[in-house]
Order: structure tokens, then sequence, then C-alpha cells
């Protein structure tokens, strides 16, 4: 999963303070969970706050392999104090993912693939 986080703005306008307060408060409250914050000019409100865009990667097919981040040895799943896995989450970190974090079941990058390739990683078939 790719995260991309970008700066976004909206400016409310008011015809007198209390109409631009109304406004604004109706506005900030939409914006609450991306960190606004207000700049004024006159009767007017400079809102800047963070967008942020979760998207999932194409899954990509590669020599009829459909290789997840929990297959990866790049892939370290959270840890509970004792150090054995915690199984109540899918988040886990690996330094080739945007901003250090994954989940279990994402796509795996190119990098694994890559690995793979050039005889760093090698697959193991399980025997059931």
């Amino acid at each position: 999963m790719r995260r991309t986080s970008y700066q976004q703005f909206a400016i409310v306008q008011g015809d007198s303070a209390q109409q631009l307060t109304e406004r604004l408060n109706r506005k900030l409250y939409e914006l609450r969970d991306k960190e606004p914050t207000v700049t004024f000019e006159g009767l007017i409100a400079r809102i800047s706050y963070m967008q942020e865009d979760f998207e999932e990667e194409q899954k990509q097919e590669r020599h009829g392999l459909n290789l997840m981040c929990r297959d990866c040895p790049m892939f370290e799943p959270t840890l509970k104090r004792d150090g054995t896995e915690d199984k109540r989450t899918e988040i886990g970190t690996c330094r080739f993912a945007t901003d250090g974090y994954t989940t279990k079941r994402s796509t795996a990058c190119n990098r694994l693939y890559q690995m793979i390739n050039e005889r760093e990683v090698k697959i193991c078939f399980r025997k059931d």
C-alpha cells in the first residue's frame, strides 16, 4: 500500500465576523482529522491542511508469482513485548516501503522480485 501526503488549502470568506466564524467552524469540523491551521486577512480565512491518499499498488504478476509483503524477508511484523509476533495487527515495517510501514497482505514491491532474480532470496516450497 502506498501513502501519499500533500498540502491543500481551503478559503472561507464571510460578509461579517459572525458569518465568517460560522463558515470557518463548519469547515474546520470537516477538516478536523487533517491538522488544519488558519491564517486571517480581514474577513477571509485561509485554511492549510494535509491530505493523505492511500493507494493499493496494482498486482503485478511476475513469472506466475503473486507475492505479498509477508513473503518477503525484509518484512518485519509488529512484535509484542515478549518478542513474539502480534497477530492482532497486519502492519509491519519494511525499509523499502513508503514511510517504512506496510501490511502483510500488500502486494510485494519490485525489490523482492529483484532480489529473487539476483539470487539474494530463494523461494522455498512448503510440503503439505
